[in-house]
């Protein structure tokens, strides 16, 4: 009998341990544009990297999900190089409806440290603010209400993805200028996508400065340019042979040349590509162009425009712009090939105003940035489009001179 009751008292403990035993932390990336490698994990801290993916030199692009960690204090270790913001990383506890810095405090460059609360059974970690196809067509899925709207396919990537482009003619008259604006040349920069989506969001609107807009602007949008990468949560940058912002010498990738072509049948006036900078070097704190070699009065004159009518509180100065040879901004930067404001600005005939915009990951001059402020950002960016195609000058040649 005794035999019987310490079989069954073994059995009991057996069962109660297992059911009561710690569940595994699970790590992978089966988030939307998911990228990690995890390595191991030693007590409380956990090693991984971010993958490469033909990338030629380290980047910093990472998003990873965490299951099974309820009320766990980990610290996560980037083995290969610094890949996390000032800020440290964005994390949603709702499975991307929602994002915020909670692992902001004590974070580094190489780590962070995030206590899960009781009851997340899934948490997403990301470098940046995500920006996914399907958040594109949500937005555009609104405007609907609005004619003289084309919604095509710019191409087919080189994995079989359809590549899409948005295109809003004007309303009864002969458009003053033509407008294109592009993102994700490097596909991992996708924070600036929201002031690409505020610029747009200004065209659609019901209000008198987007009525104007329709009535006077051809827009044509490429939201997406390095689609496959966009998708699967490639770097992009630093991509071999070249990445996609130094394919405009060879057009290897079928997105480059089919923009190529559209932009040769556009003719636009103006364009602008939307990018985000490196974390911690050169110009990472502060939105700025990287002015194009003997960049005119027209160019420096619509940077005032930018600084006066900005919206969203990320306060962009025009001396923040990085002129020709300053910097990273030299001929070294561009053996690869040429860019794409490069070659606009080479074949495009007529174009007026052909740049870049680097929008920080973390801050602006001290400022937050979230991605309500870059749309924000972008409706000003339209507002002082609408001053410059009605002739606003509020500069001087001699201004231009001193502050190049």
């Amino acid at each position: 009998m005794r035999e019987i009751f310490t079989t069954l008292a073994v059995a009991f403990v057996a069962l109660f341990s297992t059911s009561c035993a710690p569940k595994e932390v699970v790590i992978d990336d089966g988030v939307p544009a998911g990228n990690i490698v995890y390595e191991r994990t030693i007590n409380d801290t956990v090693y991984v990297h971010q993958q490469l993916r033909g990338s030629k030199k380290a980047w910093f692009y990472w998003a990873f999900r965490v299951r099974g960690a309820q009320g766990k204090r980990l610290t996560f270790v980037f083995t290969k190089s610094f890949a996390i913001c000032e800020r440290g990383p964005l994390v949603s506890l709702d499975k991307g409806k929602s994002y915020d810095y909670l692992a902001e405090e004590g974070s580094t460059p190489h780590s962070f440290t995030y206590t899960f609360p009781d009851n997340a059974r899934e948490v997403w970690f990301y470098e940046c603010h995500p920006y996914t196809p399907e958040m594109w067509d949500a937005f555009i899925d609104k405007s609907t209400h609005i004619g003289n709207i084309e919604r095509g396919v710019l191409c087919k990537s080189r994995k079989g993805r359809e590549v899409p482009f948005f295109r809003m003619t004007t309303e009864h008259t002969m458009p003053k200028k033509s407008v294109v604006v592009s993102a994700r040349h490097h596909c991992s920069e996708a924070p600036a996508t929201y002031v690409m989506e505020g610029f747009v969001a200004s065209f659609l609107e019901d209000s008198e400065l987007g009525q104007w807009l329709r009535e006077n602007v051809e827009l044509t949008v490429v939201p997406f340019i390095d689609m496959d990468g966009a998708v699967e949560g490639d770097q992009g940058k630093w991509r071999l042979p070249h990445d996609h912002n130094r394919d405009y010498t060879e057009f290897i990738y079928p997105e480059t040349a089919a923009f190529a072509s559209l932009m040769a049948e556009t003719e636009p006036q103006v364009f602008m590509d939307f990018h985000n900078p490196k974390l911690y070097k050169y110009n990472d704190n502060y939105i700025y162009t990287p002015y194009k070699k003997n960049h005119g009065f027209v160019e420096f004159n619509f940077s005032s425009l930018i600084e006066k009518y900005q919206e969203g509180d990320l306060d962009y100065r025009t001396t923040d712009n990085i002129g020709y040879g300053v910097s990273w901004n030299t001929p070294a930067n561009y053996t690869d090939g040429l860019s794409v404001v490069d070659w606009v600005t080479a074949n495009i005939k007529g174009i007026e105003i052909a740049r870049t915009f680097e929008i920080p990951f973390a801050y602006a001059n001290g400022k937050q940035v979230y991605p309500d402020k870059m749309r924000k950002f972008g409706h000003g960016l339209a507002r002082a489009l609408k001053a410059y195609i009605e002739g606003e000058v509020i500069v001087t040649q001699e201004d231009m001179e001193v502050n190049k």
